[in-house]
């Protein structure tokens, strides 16, 4: 980083961040992870439709998986139960030790801060800024209970004395397993903002900036082994007896769902964010208000493949955010003496209250392959004056058919904002040269103000376009502290 005085008013910092990010890998390379370019057909086990495996056509269980680094190395072989197994030794080594490669990163950053006016009142702010993301260990600790490491067999009619002595169950795929994309990349963030701050009258400071970001190669989670639409949907138009199980439609074999993480995610922040705050005197306070807008496609969504159908808001935008802080200490009695002073002067009052809009909600439906987007038929979706019992215009939304995806939109809906006061009230009391005491009543939702719930947004539900429930009303809290 350097700093850069360009003139009195004006001043730079540029730097250049260098970082090296390794993955977690385990000692004894006692992992494996799914790679579908390793994944080959033709060697692939034989599913019956009922999702058991027909052992008599042979194929390989493991079909698609690979060890970590070169094997288990010999000083932890007696550390791994299963290090000499044929199920262990039948699965190929070679993949990086985390199953992702080390990268040697840049990150720039520049900055600028410019005081226009001589009377130093008034300064320009803006900068930019890439931040990348470390790998979590998050990625590589789900991969522990994959096989060939970790098997399970089950046994019919054993008993607790000889559990394998029963019946050997039919051979079925694998429980959902994690994975990694083989080409996951390092997430990264590139923030920028201008602002203009400005000390006014009373003791008053203003700041209004405009604040973006976006996100690039964001980690989501996706089964890279969910059968096609076309599949559930043929498989669903058959009689219920001639209907396939799940794994048998999935496209790799032998497995059934493979979460994998995947770093093909994009996101996008703009807002313009307003500040003041009053420091002096008995009333200080802050205020801001935020006017924004996220939006991402690292939702997995019921078409995981296809980024642009889940492109939308995200779950925690909210488009409007007002936000006040104060605290009022009471003038009175404090020219007062004696026993006056000491119970009447000096009590404080402060809260915060916060106002905010709704969040963004996607109609679904029940249909036969399972709840998905719903259809959107046209019309108003916003009603005047909604209500607990009609919180949206329940006539614009659909059962999606059978045959395609719904046309819904993700978010659509708006949810009930929220509003709330919490206040605080305060006396400290001096009782001798020793003993304080702090006399406080807290009143959360002060004024008990009804924030109402999520409307259902399933077309099929009874209830769909209504609210049934509500946060939490009034609570008040009364606490008497004692110092000595």
């Amino acid at each position: 980083m350097d700093t850069w005085r360009v003139r009195p008013g004006l001043s730079l910092e540029m730097g250049l961040r260098w970082q090296r990010i390794e993955p977690t890998y385990t000692q004894a390379n006692n992992m494996a992870n799914f790679d579908p370019r390793l994944y080959d057909p033709a060697r692939a086990v034989t599913l019956r439709p009922d999702g058991t495996i027909d052992t008599s056509r042979g194929g390989n269980r493991f079909n698609g998986l690979i060890r970590a680094g070169d094997g288990i190395p010999s000083q932890e072989v007696g550390r791994v139960i299963t290090a000499n197994s044929p199920e262990v030794q039948g699965v190929p080594a070679g993949a990086p030790r985390g199953f992702v490669e080390t990268r040697n990163l840049f990150a720039p950053r520049f900055s600028f801060a410019w005081s226009p006016f001589k009377d130093s009142k008034t300064a320009l702010r803006g900068g930019f800024g890439m931040f990348y993301h470390k790998f979590d260990n998050n990625l590589i600790f789900p991969l522990g209970g994959s096989p060939p490491f970790v098997l399970s067999k089950s046994f019919e009619n054993g008993n607790l004395s000889d559990p394998t002595g029963g019946v050997a169950s039919r051979l079925t795929p694998f429980v959902t397993i994690a994975a990694l994309d083989p080409n996951l990349d390092v997430p990264y963030v590139m923030n920028w903002s201008l602002g203009v701050q400005r000390e006014l009258p009373y003791g008053v400071f203003f700041e209004a900036a405009y604040v973006g970001n976006v996100g690039r190669h964001l980690v989501r989670i996706i089964d890279i082994n969910q059968p096609t639409f076309e599949a559930l949907v043929a498989n669903a138009a058959l009689p219920s007896s001639q209907r396939a199980t799940t794994n048998f439609l999935r496209p790799f074999k032998g497995y059934s769902g493979i979460n994998m993480r995947m770093s093909d995610s994009n996101s996008n922040y703009n807002a313009m964010q307003l500040y003041a705050a009053k420091r002096k005197g008995d009333l200080t306070m802050t205020a801001s208000y935020t006017w924004s807008k996220t939006l991402t496609d690292a939702a997995s969504g019921e078409d995981p493949f296809n980024k642009r159908f889940n492109y939308g808001p995200t779950s925690f935008d909210r488009r409007h955010i007002f936000v006040t802080t104060y605290t009022y200490r009471l003038p009175f009695f404090r020219k007062s003496s004696g026993f006056v002073k000491n119970v009447l002067a000096g009590w404080e009052i402060s809260g915060i209250t916060r106002l905010q809009s709704g969040q963004s909600l996607t109609v679904s439906g029940s249909t036969s392959i399972g709840t998905r987007r719903a259809d959107y038929i046209g019309g108003d979706v916003s009603i005047p004056n909604p209500t607990a019992d009609q919180w949206f215009n329940a006539e614009a939304f659909a059962r999606a058919p059978d045959g395609r995806r719904g046309t819904a939109g993700i978010g659509q809906i708006l949810g009930p904002g929220y509003y709330s006061w919490d206040l605080s009230v305060r006396k400290r009391f001096k009782v001798g040269e020793r003993l304080r005491f702090l006399l406080q009543g807290d009143f959360f939702n002060a004024f008990n103000h009804t924030n109402f719930g999520n409307p259902s947004t399933n077309v099929s539900s009874g209830d769909f376009g209504s609210i049934g429930s509500a946060r939490a009303p009034r609570n008040i809290q009364l606490g008497l502290k004692l110092n000595f």
